[in-house]
């Protein structure tokens, strides 16, 4: 427990560089925005893309498959306890305060944050891989249920296309298909790394340019926090918000995972995923697509703040069941 409060400190350190940043203004005020393109375009693809031929076979692959599965089940729960919250304690507020409600309570921070608590766990590269394949569930939820739960758009299959198109998702996609190819030539991960040129690639690809995914995301998540208005942190409906996102869903799912007859390092990075804050995307969704803005950036300003706490309390919980 100790030890992951450590970690958490560590993170919000490096977030608050982000935060001074945003605050003082060192940059202009639409870096971040370049920032976060460079991020989702090039930094995070490169370590998915890398973290999964470094890692897996095709074969381990499919034997790995509760990993994506298990994500999407841990924002379909959130999405259900949400859903009977919006429509039983918050019916009475306008429909972009319950969708935002909805939102933060479905969707969380499952891949930045997870990354960086995982990758100084004892799990390290092997945690990071499992981490990347797990999303490979939690971008696809994110880009229809999580979407339509936003913004209330209905999703239609011409728009299917976009989503996997999305450099993420394209990102691994592209190295379950290049698995797919190599193992029809006979020739396996281990061979992948003996080889040096291969070697040298995947190793540039996962070390420099996919290692500044961790700075990278957060200083983002330090400048757009660094927009969020503390008013009104503390008013009702953002401490219910933050009570079911941080405590109440996470309850339901650690009760599960330690139920649940599973690997434990599986177990250890559901979890992770499980106690993770609200998905700070929803600031840019809200800025495109319009939204409850001031209530949407104060719970998951309120969140992140609360996930110092919540997560090695969390932790520490499940590993008595480990």
């Amino acid at each position: 427990m100790i030890q992951t409060a450590i970690q958490i400190v560590a993170i919000f350190g490096m977030i608050g560089i982000g935060v001074a940043a945003g605050k003082r203004h060192w940059f202009p005020d639409d870096f971040s925005v370049h920032l976060s393109k460079l991020l989702l375009s090039v930094l995070y693809p490169a370590l998915l893309f890398s973290a999964i031929l470094r890692r897996y076979t095709l074969s381990s692959l499919a034997a790995n498959w509760q990993l994506p599965v298990g994500a999407a089940c841990i924002l379909l729960t959130g999405w259900a306890v949400g859903w009977l919250a919006k429509r039983t304690l918050v019916r009475h507020y306008r429909a972009p305060t319950r969708r935002a409600f909805h939102f933060i309570c479905t969707m969380n921070n499952y891949s930045f944050l997870p990354i960086m608590l995982i990758a100084g766990a004892p799990l390290g590269e092997t945690g990071v891989a499992m981490v990347a394949l797990s999303t490979l569930g939690s971008d696809t939820l994110m880009w229809t249920l999580g979407f339509r739960t936003f913004t209330g758009q209905r999703i239609r299959l011409r728009t299917l296309p976009k989503v996997l198109t999305r450099p993420t998702l394209l990102a691994l996609l592209s190295a379950v298909a290049l698995l797919a190819v190599l193992q029809g030539f006979g020739v396996g991960t281990d061979d992948l790394m003996r080889w040096p040129l291969t070697k040298t690639v995947l190793d540039t690809l996962y070390v420099y340019v996919g290692g500044g995914t961790i700075v990278t995301s957060s200083v983002v998540c330090g400048m757009c926090l660094a927009r969020i208005s503390p008013k009104g942190l503390l008013a009702p409906l953002q401490l219910l918000t933050a009570a079911f996102r941080m405590v109440i869903i996470p309850a339901v799912l650690l009760t599960v995972l330690i139920l649940l007859p599973i690997d434990p390092a599986q177990r250890y990075v559901f979890s992770v995923i499980a106690l993770m804050p609200g998905a700070m995307v929803g600031i840019s969704l809200a800025e495109v697509y319009g939204g409850d803005t001031p209530f949407l950036s104060g719970s998951l300003l309120l969140t992140h703040l609360l996930c110092i706490f919540t997560v090695p309390l969390g932790l520490w919980v499940v590993s008595f069941f480990a």
